[in-house]
């Protein structure tokens, strides 16, 4: 006999993890299926902004994450170097941390078990359940067996099978980064900074990307780099190649294994984050998208982590509301709480990405950052916005 639940989630990452937790706190009858047996390794630049961290605070894991790195501000080098701080806003944190994503979705799973969800390891999903509607009732699992719900969360990542399945575009121009890190002991003190390095070039041109530093305690370091996909010659790099010519350039004396000794341990990896909407209206009858499948990455920076968790909580709020109040043909809620958050953002996004992926203007760019006087004045325009009421 097939079960019957409230909420079907597919996909347990912090999206998933976190609409889990969120739909089962009014006492909802919900699973959570994922391909993997957790802990399971993804790739990830493994850094909680103090965003992150604040959802993470509002989900009862306060104590939980003191385990992870802290991480007190920012180094920038484009390519002079500079020091951003968190901004002081009431009711949030002013730091990050650094958390392997071995060990944070693990903790979030676990924390989504315990407040009643039901957790289903090495179930892989392979698409949606259809009644004769269209509507979504469920998912289809990659052994034949079906989830049936009334309402399903897609938080089944960048290759959504369920955004497949139901071909899913965007009525937006969601776009996307391509990533590729490794962790590594380096031998150099530990720091408490995120380091960032602009200036990234290919065949001289400017990427509309970054590399990264991330400490992550123990002599360890989170390193890698990205760039979007709107340079026109993107599909022209070697990701693993590019990320060898990074290594290059960082000091020597830190005694950085090569990217060949990296490949043999098998800790390279690369990955794509779509950003700016790429599924958009964000639900259709029955199923509502987050995190990845959402296209959720923070534009510019291209951060998951906070946007997962904000879109999973999001999720499993206005899933269960609507199934209260009306039904599963009509998430609107979901949609309106996401443009209100998010809409004016990714808009500036979507077009910024655009000009970006022209190299001359990459470097423009870089170079107005690089003038401290400029900088200064858009740092402190970025730090009065980032304290207003709307963004605390």
């Amino acid at each position: 006999m097939t079960e019957r639940f409230d909420l079907v989630i597919a996909g347990g990452g912090p999206s998933g993890a976190a609409a889990a937790w969120q739909a089962a706190q009014t006492g909802a009858k919900v699973v959570v299926l994922d391909k993997a047996e957790f802990p399971r390794d993804k790739p990830c630049g493994d850094g909680l902004t103090a965003r992150a961290v604040s959802y993470l605070q509002k989900m009862g894991l306060a104590h939980e994450i003191t385990q992870f790195h802290k991480i007190s501000g920012v180094t920038v080098y484009s390519p002079s170097q500079w020091e951003l701080s968190f901004p002081q806003r009431p009711g949030m944190p002013d730091y990050g941390r650094t958390a392997s994503r071995a060990e944070l979705d693990t903790m979030l799973l676990k924390h989504a078990e315990s407040a009643g969800a039901v957790v289903r390891q090495g179930a892989e999903v392979a698409g949606p359940e259809l009644d004769a509607r269209g509507r979504v009732v469920g998912v289809i699992l990659k052994n034949g067996e079906k989830v049936l719900g009334d309402a399903v969360i897609a938080a089944d990542g960048a290759y959504s099978p369920l955004k497949r399945g139901l071909k899913i575009d965007s009525d937006y121009n969601g776009y996307s980064a391509i990533a590729i890190r490794s962790e590594m002991h380096a031998n150099r003190p530990d720091s408490d900074r995120f380091e960032i390095y602009l200036k990234l070039l290919f065949q001289g041109d400017q990427l509309p990307g970054y590399g990264w530093i991330f400490p992550m305690g123990g002599g360890r370091f989170n390193i890698g780099l990205g760039y979007v996909n709107s340079y026109k010659n993107w599909q022209s790099i070697n990701a693993t190649h590019f990320f060898g010519d990074f290594l290059r350039t960082l000091p020597a004396e830190w005694e950085l294994p090569s990217v060949e000794e990296l490949k043999k341990n098998k800790s390279v990896r690369a990955w794509r984050l779509p950003m700016g909407f790429t599924a958009w209206p964000p639900w259709r009858p029955g199923v509502l998208f987050a995190g990845d499948s959402l296209g959720a990455g923070k534009p510019v920076s291209g951060a998951g982590i906070s946007k997962a968790l904000e879109s999973g909580l999001a999720a499993g709020e206005c899933a269960i509301a609507a199934l209260e109040n009306g039904g599963p043909d009509d998430f609107t809620n979901y949609q309106q709480r996401m443009e209100a958050a998010w809409g004016r953002e990714y808009k500036r996004g979507r077009f910024f990405n655009k000009l970006a992926g022209i190299p001359k203007v990459s470097e423009t760019g870089l170079k107005l950052l690089d003038n401290h006087t400029f900088r200064d004045f858009l740092l402190k325009s970025l730090y009065k916005k980032a304290q207003s009421p709307s963004h605390t």
